[in-house]
């Protein structure tokens, strides 16, 4: 069970950590699907388990290069990123024992629309008629010899409540290789929402999932319930318990005040 330490007092409303585990001990949870990294063991330190928003241009720079890294590593084409902040964007990254893991963002709606309009504008705008209020999990990385299922479902748990507990949005798509579907539909409940493309941005091939984020919730009560037991399987299991949630959302809410 992991267990929030929340800042001391001086530095509450300083710095970008939303998570902080003093004293990380992960268990080696591997994911067996083809073509994804295989999360092995993280060992605990003083430095232990942090995820980060990144305000600062080092942060985004650290982003940007680990993902830089994982897309040449499969061939892709590298993608156009600016260093200054995009509006509607936040990016969030995972550290243990000072290194950077893992980085996911998510880009919210707007008029300016999401990066996946580029190659799916039809079935976005079909969503959004439907009343849904989307954004977008994008740039995910991770370091494939250091992160575990821990480290990843606290991403996108952290990416969830940022887009959907504070800022009210309803559901999230994402782009993904057609040999990751599987994954994403089992690990997370996505379902798929726009057939096979070539993704010109990395000239890859693409599919288009999208997750209400009430589907969620519900995981995550089920994950309440599996940590009481200690029966946590899945990878929407392994994220917060809900005692560390409550505090994750709060420092999230803390950074936007002051941002």
């Amino acid at each position: 069970m992991l267990i929030i330490t929340m800042p001391s007092p001086n530095t509450r409303h300083g710095g970008e950590t939303v998570y902080n585990e003093a004293a990380l001990r992960f268990r080696k949870l591997s994911i067996s699907e083809p073509d994804l990294p295989t999360f092995g063991d993280l060992r605990g330190s003083q430095e232990g388990f942090k995820i980060r928003v990144a305000r600062l241009p080092v942060r985004r720079h650290e982003a940007r290069r680990m993902v830089d890294k994982r897309y040449a590593g499969r061939g892709y084409r590298i993608p156009l990123t600016p260093d200054a902040p995009e509006p509607h964007l936040s990016t969030f990254l995972a550290y243990d024992e000072g290194c950077m893991v893992g980085t996911v963002s998510v880009r919210l709606d707007s008029p300016s629309g999401l990066s996946a309009d580029d190659l799916y504008p039809d079935e976005l705008d079909r969503l959004r008629r439907a009343g849904h209020r989307l954004c977008e999990f994008t740039r995910l990385a991770v370091d494939s010899k250091a992160a575990t299922k821990p480290v990843l479902a606290g991403l996108f748990h952290t990416a969830y409540l940022y887009a959907s507990r504070l800022h009210g949005f309803t559901h999230a798509v994402i782009e993904v290789n057609p040999r990751h579907v599987a994954f994403y539909r089992r690990s997370l409940g996505f379902e798929v929402v726009g057939e096979e493309r070539l993704n010109k941005r990395v000239c890859a091939p693409a599919v288009l999932l999208e997750v209400p984020f009430t589907r969620i919730d519900e995981g995550l009560h089920r994950a309440g319930r599996a940590h009481a037991t200690g029966r946590a399987s899945s990878l929407l299991l392994h994220g917060f318990p809900p005692g560390d949630e409550t505090g994750v959302l709060e420092r999230l809410r803390e950074k936007e005040r002051v941002s």
